[in-house]
């Protein structure tokens, strides 16, 4: 029977919950928006994934990047964000999301101007802007210019404050990125499980030489203590943010 499970939950046609060991069909947690029926788990999604799950179907226009900054890379098709013009339950936003599979989420040139786009278009299309962060920081390949990145986020919302701007942490959400952009919008929500902060646990134990509690960094600690606004399964995202859209 254990290699029989073993050849289906590599073929994908079951898959192991890393958090409870249950073995779950793959088809059925698709359909569960990979959420595990057992424990809760929330599987991490593609950007994709999150653009068919979250917006309404078919209204999701992806935005042209022809940026001059950019050079050669304003030709850039796979990224660590994709974003653009979407309804969700009827109500119109500028629409982004991170995606943690292509390269850890991490935040360069490319990602860092995209996000300061999707927030100028939301500010001239007079529409609330809308961003699913996972990340795993800033890209250190591209050294300084990657840092500069959250500069120029925190300096383009900061020019867009009247646009109104609602963040949704994912697993895992941190570095640069949870310590930039991500932070400054007027309302911060987080899927159950998720991991935010800035630096990994292991760096602050080795730094403070302290034993750091087990739920660190967790969407409910940080919850509890005022960090979010409040944390959404993942059945209930699209409603919630629905329900937000209305009032802005």
């Amino acid at each position: 029977m254990i290699e029989v499970l073993d050849v289906a939950k590599k073929d994908g046609r079951w898959t192991e919950c890393p958090s409870c060991s249950e073995i779950i069909i793959t088809k059925k947690l698709q359909e569960n928006l990979m959420v595990c029926p057992h424990c809760d788990f929330h599987f991490r999604l593609n950007a994709r994934q999150r653009i068919d799950i979250v917006c309404d179907q078919g209204t999701f226009v992806q935005m042209d990047m022809n940026d001059p900054l950019l050079d050669d890379r304003s030709q850039v098709v796979d990224e660590a964000i994709i974003g653009g013009r979407a309804q969700i339950n009827g109500q119109d936003c500028m629409f982004g999301v991170m995606d943690f599979s292509f390269k850890g989420g991490t935040m360069g040139v490319y990602l860092g101007q995209y996000i300061i786009e999707l927030m100028k278009r939301a500010q001239d299309q007079a529409v609330p802007f809308i961003v699913f962060c996972a990340s795993g920081g800033v890209r250190i390949q591209e050294g300084i210019w990657g840092l500069f990145q959250m500069l120029r986020t925190a300096h383009a919302r900061n020019l867009t404050r009247d646009v109104p701007m609602i963040t949704v942490f994912t697993d895992p959400t941190t570095g640069g990125v949870s310590a930039s952009f991500a932070a400054l919008a007027d309302i911060l929500l987080a899927e159950p499980g998720s991991r935010i902060g800035f630096a990994g646990p292991r760096v602050i134990e080795s730094t403070l030489k302290c034993t750091l509690p087990p739920d660190f960094q967790d969407a409910k600690n940080l919850f509890s203590n005022g960090f979010l606004d409040n944390i959404i399964h993942r059945h209930d995202l699209r409603d919630t943010l629905g329900f937000l859209l209305r009032w802005f």
